[in-house]
């Protein structure tokens, strides 16, 4: 069997719903307290109410004397008589104050039509020897009675009880109050969900057309904050959204046009020298052409691979399980002695401590790598390297002499595709930066009186 499905595709339908639901739970839960709460306390007051009547002819003995009793609203339909049973067990019913109709507000008489069987029903409650207010709470003929039986003086011979007795009125006005009140609520509700789903829906709806804007690339302009509220959070969060999204198609676009100069030119450069091979017309020897082709294709070849490692270098982080303890002292004197064969002009300083962090050590290589190829491209004379302890932090400085980064260019090297002042993309520095910030720590450079100086740090 397929299970229900009542979902609602309008707001107002499932405001709407909530409303009634919550009203209906309260009316249900008032109807049941008054089933079985008030209905108990009613009782109760009740036969208190019984009893004092039942104590009052007691203690007054004016059993022929007419009372009003029955018309207070706690004894409606209330009544009394006497029960005598002589010397030879013969039980007689003495209605002493036998009523001349019905009380006011009693709707029916359950005992008018055969009402000596209801008494004589009564009385085969009294049980031999002194009774002193026995209550009883029986049904006769699906109707409930509640009386009281006491022993008493009355005649010369035999035994006298009397009896009072009530049946039970079914009181519902409140009841159908209370239905009548939960009608007119879920009419109420209706109208009020109403206002409020419009009020909720209206900001909902602008921030639905701007989501669409902005899924067509329109960053024309930022939705309007008119609250504080969570609807107007929610704008907050989807303008910074709409702000992260335009930067980044801005530096696709810039990508995508960096590529798309500086994969050109040396595909263009492999094309020319070698249709000059194949037609042999060269400048200079087939040697010299061929060396030209080599280098443009390696050139090409770690662009291509720049960008594949860069592309999948998330991934790769976040499901690597190769984490391990590494000591940066050592692995910084391995590197270095790489790329000191690269130059021997460079003057190297050293000043390195020992440090020990957790990581991947390929991805801590290769953040380590680009910042030391890129200081290598641009020194003159010094690269200087020292590692020390800065609290939490293993603090790596990498530094050279070369031109210091302009301002403007400062704070965004490490942006994807940053182009430097040779008018060459690169990737080299925001690799670094993502892998850096992955393991929590941090990379800045800046600008010395003389050269440049990164600073890499690593949590301890």
């Amino acid at each position: 069997m397929k299970k229900l499905n009542f979902k609602f595709k309008s707001l107002t339908m499932r405001i709407w719903a909530t409303f009634t639901i919550i009203i209906l739970i309260i009316i249900f839960s008032i109807s049941f307290f008054y089933l079985v709460a008030f209905k108990a306390i009613d009782e109760k007051a009740k036969i208190q109410d019984l009893k004092v009547s039942h104590d009052f002819l007691i203690t007054t003995k004016k059993f022929t004397e007419p009372n009003r009793f029955d018309e207070l609203k706690n004894l409606r339909g209330s009544d009394y008589y006497i029960v005598h049973v002589d010397e030879n067990n013969k039980t007689e019913i003495i209605n002493i104050n036998k009523r001349r109709g019905l009380p006011p507000n009693v709707p029916n008489d359950p005992f008018s039509l055969n009402g000596s069987d209801v008494k004589l029903w009564m009385s085969s409650f009294i049980t031999p020897g002194t009774l002193a207010e026995k209550q009883f709470k029986k049904s006769y003929k699906n109707i409930k009675f509640i009386f009281i039986i006491s022993s008493v003086q009355y005649g010369d011979t035999g035994k006298s009880y009397l009896i009072t007795y009530m049946p039970e009125m079914k009181e519902n006005s409140l009841l159908y109050m209370m239905l009548i009140i939960g009608l007119v609520f879920i009419a109420i509700g209706f109208l009020t969900s109403k206002l409020v789903a419009n009020y909720i829906s209206k900001p909902l709806k602008e921030l639905e057309n701007y989501t669409v804007r902005i899924a067509h690339k329109d960053w024309k302009q930022p939705i309007n904050i008119r609250n504080a509220d969570e609807i107007g959070r929610l704008a907050t969060s989807m303008n910074i959204m709409q702000k992260e999204l335009k930067r980044a198609d801005e530096e696709e676009k810039m990508f995508l046009q960096s590529i798309s100069h500086d994969l050109k030119t040396p595909i263009m450069v492999i094309m020319s020298h070698a249709a000059a091979i194949i037609d042999g017309v060269y400048v200079e020897s087939v040697e010299k052409n061929a060396e030209i082709i080599k280098d443009e294709a390696l050139n090409l070849e770690k662009k291509v691979k720049q960008m594949l490692y860069f592309n999948t270098l998330d991934y790769v982080l976040e499901n690597n399980i190769c984490d391990i303890e590494i000591n940066l002292h050592r692995l910084l004197f391995h590197i270095i002695n790489r790329f000191k064969v690269i130059n021997n002009n460079i003057k190297w300083e050293l000043n390195i401590e020992e440090a020990l962090i957790i990581g991947n050590v390929d991805k801590i290589q290769v953040s380590i790598e680009n910042i030391l190829d890129n200081s290598l491209r641009y020194a003159k004379e010094k690269i200087s390297v020292t590692l020390k302890k800065e609290g939490d932090f293993a603090v790596i400085e990498i530094y050279n002499d070369g031109s210091n980064i302009p301002k403007e260019h400062l704070c965004h090297i490490f942006d994807n595709f940053y182009k430097d002042k040779t008018g060459n993309f690169g990737l080299g520095l925001a690799i670094c930066k993502k892998i850096i910030k992955f393991y929590n720590g941090e990379i800045d450079a800046v600008n010395r009186d003389t050269g440049v100086s990164f600073l890499i740090k690593y949590r301890l």
